[in-house]
């Protein structure tokens, strides 16, 4: 049997889908599963024994008319799948699932023209996004059990090169004289998730003092927000933001004791290769089933009337204020570290 397990969504959202891929493998031992995503995210998880193929979904190619959709549709019709379970609520992707033809198409009920999927499932918001996403396995499965099927799934994985890793953490450790390591992600999509720079700052000096070396990760869109952080910095820190392949980066974070970071795809990552998260939440709250998928990890925030303002964040505060970040301090932030590090 052929699968496809679909979720071209931004990189934290195709993090939290890998339980469900695993859930899939569990109970279907014998299939192929395929994994679609957008051409970014790929390198997470091309190399996972877990997945058979990846799939890349280019949204910004079919954006400009139905061809794009026909075109992709035709590609997976010749793929001849089984199944296809969709993660994803849009039009355009429940859309391109009907053009395949495959005979169960299963996705959420409140995707939009969901009548289009064969079967539907209620995407439950009390739940964290990796088990809303396990709800989809329900019409699939005899004798559904909602606690079974989270034992099988497990926690979220990523493609770690295990050698880059363990040069990753020589390398730094010995820029750094040696020290303990703390992995910073100081960037986000969304500019009301980005903590302030200067706090990111104290932060990895506090910790410089207690003995540790920052080192800050991000993108090339992130540059400016890494340079600010530097900038801000009394002691050394190594930025290479910037300077990493995606398909990389789990590697790198994977040899940090704890990484501590704005709620965005690099927290997802680092509960996918076992290491901590602190995470900054500032328009975003746990409520909303985005916050690191462990239990080792520990959220900051700041309760006020006004958050959530939005499940994504936005370019700027609805308010006006922006406390949801402003009133988040420093000390904060290093007495959460300490926390996960067990040294309180």
């Amino acid at each position: 049997m052929k699968i496809l397990v679909f979720n071209p969504s931004f990189l934290g959202d195709s993090v939290l889908t890998t339980p469900l891929i695993k859930a899939v493998r569990h109970y279907f031992p014998d299939s192929a599963v395929d994994f679609c995503v957008r051409p970014e995210n790929a390198p997470l998880f091309q190399g996972m024994e877990l997945i058979n193929e990846v799939i890349v979904f280019d949204k910004r190619r079919s954006a400009g008319g139905a061809g794009g959709i026909f075109r992709f549709a035709r590609e997976l019709k010749k793929r001849d799948y089984d199944i296809i379970i969709s993660c994803h609520k849009s039009f355009r992707s429940t859309l391109t699932m009907a053009l395949t033809g495959v005979l169960r198409r299963v996705g959420f009920r409140q995707s939009a023209f969901s009548f289009l999927y064969t079967e539907t499932v209620n995407r439950d918001m009390s739940l964290h996004e990796v088990e809303r996403n396990l709800m989809l396995l329900e019409p699939l499965i005899d004798g559904f059990r909602q606690d079974e099927v989270k034992a099988a799934a497990g926690s979220a994985e990523v493609f770690v090169d295990e050698r880059i890793s363990t040069n990753a953490a020589k390398y730094i450790k010995s820029a750094s004289g040696g020290r303990r390591l703390i992995g910073m992600n100081a960037g986000s999509v969304w500019a009301t998730k980005k903590w302030q720079g200067e706090k990111f700052a104290e932060v990895s000096d506090k910790l410089y003092e207690e003995g540790f070396f920052c080192v800050l990760f991000g993108g090339p869109g992130d540059f400016g927000d890494c340079e600010r952080v530097k900038a801000h910095a009394r002691y050394p820190l190594m930025n290479l933001c910037g300077k990493l392949p995606l398909g990389q980066l789990p590697s790198y974070i994977k040899a940090m004791e704890v990484l501590v970071t704005n709620d965005s795809g690099p927290m997802h990552i680092a509960s996918a290769v076992g290491t901590p998260a602190v995470g900054i939440f500032g328009p975003t709250v746990k409520a909303l089933g985005f916050f690191p998928y462990d239990d080792k990890s520990i959220v900051v925030e700041k309760e006020l009337y006004c958050r959530p303002c939005g499940l994504h964040g936005g370019n700027e505060c609805p308010e006006g204020h922006f406390r949801c970040m402003g009133e988040i301090s420093a000390d904060d932030v290093f007495q959460a570290v300490k926390k996960v590090l067990g040294n309180e």
